[in-house]
Formats: C-alpha cells, sequence, structure tokens
C-alpha cells in the first residue's frame, strides 16, 4: 500500500473526538459536580491544548501528502507537508511533556510517603528538564530552521538523522520509565491504607490505569527507524506519525477516565444500577497516623465531615472527625457530650431488673496542613 494517509487521518479524528470528549467530562467533574479543581487539571488542560494543536498540524500534513510517497505528491505539497510534520513533531513534544506532569500531580493528591512523594516529583522534574532538552534539538535540528521543509529533514543543514532517532530512542525510553512508574507507584501508595484486599485492587488499577499510555509507548520505539530515512520521508514516518498521536491519546484518555468516577456513580444511581449514598457521612476505622495522637486505635471511628467523592478517603493524614464511644456505670450527669439510658424503680414490675446505662461521645476534629500552596482538602476527585 503506497497511500497511508487515512490510516494517519482515522488514528488523528478518534484521539482529537476521545480526548476533547474525556477532558470536558473531567473538567465537569472537578468543577462542577465536586468543586475540586486542581494543579493536575490546569496542566492536563494544557496538555490537551498541545495535543490538539499537534492533531490539528497532523490533519494538515494529511491533506498535502503525509503517509504518501514523493513520486505521487507535488514538490509544493511535499515542502507544506514537512512544514506541518515539523510542527506535529514540536507539539508532540510539549504535549507528551506535559501530559506526565499532569499524571504526577494527580498521584501527589494521594501520596503520603515522603518516598513517594519524591520519586513523583524527580519523575516530573525529570520530564520537564529532558522534554526542554529534546523540544530544543527538535526546533533546531537543522540551521536555518526552515530548511527542514523547504530542502529535506536529512540536508546537510540538519543534523545526522541517526542522532535525531538516538535522542529519540532515549525520549521514548525515559517516557516509559515514567509511565510504569506511575503505573506501578499507586501499588506502593495504598499499601498501608485500612481498606481489604479487594478494593486496594480496585483502587490500584484504577489510579495505575492513567499510566497505560506506556503501551504505545513501547509499541512506537521500533519504529522510530523510520526518522533515518532519506527518501520518501512523509511515507516512511508514516507509523511514527500514527502512534505518536496514539500514545498521548491513550495517555490522556486514561488520565482523565481514573477521575470520573463520581459521575460513573451519578449515572448508575440514576439508571437504577447502583444504591444511592442517603447517607452524608462515610466511616473509615482506624484512620491514619493520628490514631497515635489519640490513643489506641480501638477508641473511635472517623467520620469524613462530609460526603465525598474525593480521594482524601485514601488519605491516612487528611482531616476527619474521630468519634470516641465509652461505656460507663450510672452517671446521673446531662452534660451535652454525654446520654443515659435509665429503667429504673417505677418503670418495673415489683422484683423487675434496674437497668442504667450511660455512653460518653466525645468528637475531635483533626487537620492535616497543605504540603504544598493551594491544595484542596475537601472533596478531591478520585479515582
Amino acid at each position: 500500500m503506497d497511500d497511508r494517509s487515512q490510516q494517519v487521518l482515522a488514528i488523528g479524528t478518534t484521539f482529537f473526538i476521545l480526548a476533547w470528549i474525556v477532558v470536558l467530562l473531567r473538567i465537569y467533574v472537578r468543577a462542577y459536580m465536586i468543586k475540586s479543581w486542581g494543579v493536575d487539571d490546569w496542566v492536563m488542560m494544557l496538555a490537551l491544548g498541545c495535543f490538539t494543536v499537534y492533531l490539528v498540524a497532523q490533519l494538515g500534513g494529511v491533506y498535502f501528502g503525509t503517509g504518501r510517497r514523493n513520486a505521487d505528491l507535488d514538490p509544493k505539497d511535499i515542502e507544506k507537508a514537512l512544514h506541518f510534520w515539523y510542527i506535529c513533531e514540536l507539539f508532540y513534544v510539549i504535549a507528551s511533556s506535559t501530559l506526565k506532569v499532569a499524571i504526577g500531580l494527580f498521584l501527589l493528591r494521594i501520596a503520603v510517603k515522603r518516598i513517594h512523594i519524591l520519586i513523583i516529583y524527580f519523575i516530573n522534574g525529570a520530564s520537564i528538564v529532558f522534554g526542554a532538552g529534546y523540544l530544543f534539538v527538535v526546533i533546531f535540528q537543522c540551521t536555518p530552521i526552515h530548511t527542514f521543509w523547504t530542502i529535506a529533514p536529512n540536508n546537510e543543514h540538519c543534523l545526522p538523522r541517526d542522532t535525531v532517532a538516538n535522542i529519540t530512542y532515549a525520549a521514548s525510553a525515559l517516557a516509559a520509565f515514567a509511565d510504569w512508574t506511575f503505573g506501578i507507584l499507586p501499588g506502593f501508595i495504598v499499601w498501608d491504607l485500612h481498606m481489604n484486599q479487594r478494593t486496594k485492587m480496585v483502587v490500584v488499577v484504577i489510579l495505575g490505569f492513567a499510566a497505560i499510555g506506556s503501551t504505545a509507548t513501547l509499541v512506537r520505539i521500533p519504529y522510530i527507524k523510520g526518522l533515518k530515512t532519506r527518501d520518501d520521508f512523509l511515507y516512511e514516518t508514516t507509523d511514527v506519525a500514527i502512534w505518536s498521536t496514539v500514545e498521548p491519546g491513550i495517555g490522556m484518555t486514561a488520565a482523565c477516565i481514573a477521575t470520573l468516577r463520581p459521575l460513573l456513580q451519578k449515572i448508575l444511581s440514576k439508571t437504577g444500577l447502583s444504591t444511592p449514598r442517603t447517607n452524608p457521612s462515610r466511616f473509615t476505622p482506624n484512620w491514619g497516623s493520628s490514631a497515635n495522637q489519640l490513643g489506641s486505635k480501638k477508641q473511635g471511628y472517623v467520620r469524613s465531615p462530609s460526603y465525598s467523592h474525593g480521594m482524601d478517603t485514601l488519605r491516612p493524614d487528611i482531616s476527619g472527625t474521630r468519634t470516641t464511644v465509652t461505656g460507663g456505670g450510672n452517671n446521673q450527669s446531662g452534660s451535652d457530650n454525654s446520654s443515659e439510658e435509665h429503667i429504673i424503680g417505677g418503670a418495673t414490675r415489683p422484683g423487675g431488673l434496674n437497668i442504667s446505662k450511660s455512653v460518653e461521645v466525645t468528637h475531635v476534629t483533626e487537620t492535616a496542613p497543605p504540603r504544598y500552596p493551594n491544595e484542596r482538602r475537601s472533596d478531591d476527585s478520585m479515582v
């Protein structure tokens, strides 16, 4: 087959529609349903913007010749297609790096242990630094820049194609490493949380879903050799173009789907497939290290102050209300934090039992300070 432009068009159109749908749904959930808009949401919007520019440029390239052989194209169309290819290359780098940062910030919402937080910061920092370096190479791979499309990507004014390909290999390896790290890390984050194994597995799968783009990254690597071609560049790099769309497209889709649980619960509730929760409070036994400050973990339970779909419920250091219930002997006090029940004397027949029960209830609210500026502590959207 000497014309693969329709393949590029189909993949580009599919992920253009899909990316916008899932990001808009994420905006609806975060900004309107649970009102927990965060930095990761802003960064995801930036990634969507870059990905959109990439896709528009790719569609322009398809119109002029991406996916076809030079022999079937007018020289002026080849130049325009290469110009669009160059723009795609720039915004692919920006979109991919931005997406990695967005996923890292998403995981920071539930990371508690210092080592996990440092790992996320390291991966995000590496993605930014290496992404900036890679972008610099892509921009100035030819000098003057316009010779990339006015002559050819492999002309004497450009870096050797082997060099560009090797740098691309390194960037892809780093991207795959970041994706797999973000995919595995949630398992360690939820390891010490007080939930059953089945729930832990569900949480790990949903959080790790945000890193599923690594599969496309690995598939793309073998096709990078197409960048070394000297003839029919627009045709020989078709697979690179396709998988450069699939990689951030899948990653963005998965990362946004991981935030849509509140919307799914609402839909299931309205369709009768799930029983809605009528109690605004949720109870989690022995929530976090704060139990050590309040005494034995057996003294009570933690009640979330308001109904939340948020990832706060996965945070053992987050705020909550601990209710301690203790039994006692006969108590004639009428204080606000105690309740009594008496069955005495005349309330029973002669010879009957006299029963007296006293229950003292103590409420303690515990709040953890934010770990970074503008952090929202309530109703963080979850998985």
